[in-house]
């Protein structure tokens, strides 16, 4: 164990919050100008409408405002990668990537230490009989579940391509286009849209065409998106032991999709 480095140690060697904060500031920097962008008369959106079939971009509504607000709010880390080179982009996920790689196997290696000591407390006496510990047992019982939702984003992290410079639109951009979707907007419109959102920040990407965008972030996006949201549901048929209560199963399903999303989320 000497050489399995802590949370605060991995926090010192990768510095993740440096990123995270450059994003929420970055987004609060440029939410007027994303504000600005959105409510162009030549964006696509203006095609669509909501209900009593008011344009949910017009002006001085309170529910299209919040609509607008919650498509904005999902392009909070695509805003920030558009204004990286590629190199930066492809070094910012690296670095994400490697720390929560590390996390993993650090959580891994501590769970499995208390794990292969299945004594914990709880040491046999020569000839004399030993009553089962009850709080260790619920111990290993919850250690079991996590280890092997820990072992699982271990797997997927093997299945994930390459990393190249468009990487972090691919991981990002799911909940943007779901939401856009979901509002009844064309594919064809989508990429417009996300055609016209990187030409407006200057993307640095010699190929922003329509092919392009939709073979190269509209589908990888989606696939990234709907995989993260089929396992999500699949923790809730997880078989958990009944000494577990529904509080106790219901915190650690909630727990463990709060972890998905951090980890996945370069």
């Amino acid at each position: 164990m000497k050489n399995v480095l802590n949370t605060y140690q991995l926090r010192l060697k990768y510095d993740p919050d440096s990123v995270l904060r450059a994003i929420d500031i970055n987004y609060q920097d440029y939410l007027e100008k994303l504000r600005e962008w959105i409510c162009q008369d030549d964006n696509p959106l203006f095609k669509y409408r909501v209900a009593k079939q008011i344009s949910f971009l017009e002006k001085n509504n309170g529910v299209n405002t919040n609509i607008i607000n919650d498509l904005l709010l999902k392009l909070k880390d695509p805003i920030y990668f558009v204004g990286l080179r590629k190199k930066e982009r492809i070094y910012l996920v690296q670095k994400m990537r490697g720390f929560y790689t590390e996390l993993l196997k650090t959580y891994l290696a501590r769970i499995n230490m208390l794990m292969d000591d299945p004594e914990l407390l709880n040491p046999k006496q020569y000839n004399t009989p030993v009553s089962k510990h009850r709080g260790i047992e619920t111990v290993f019982e919850i250690l079991k579940i996590i280890k092997n939702d820990l072992e699982s984003e271990v797997e997927h992290r093997k299945t994930i391509p390459r990393i190249g410079h468009l990487t972090c639109f691919q991981v990002s951009m799911g909940a943007f286009f779901i939401k856009l979707s979901s509002m009844g907007v064309s594919q064809k419109n989508q990429i417009t849209i996300v055609q016209q959102l990187f030409e407006t920040f200057n993307l640095d990407w010699d190929e922003i065409d329509r092919e392009n965008i939709k073979l190269s972030i509209l589908k990888p996006s989606l696939g990234y998106f709907e995989k993260t949201t089929l396992e999500i549901q699949n923790l809730r048929n997880y078989y958990y032991p009944k000494l577990l209560n529904d509080n106790i199963i219901s915190n650690m399903i909630n727990q463990s999709i709060i972890f998905k999303k951090q980890i996945r989320r370069f």
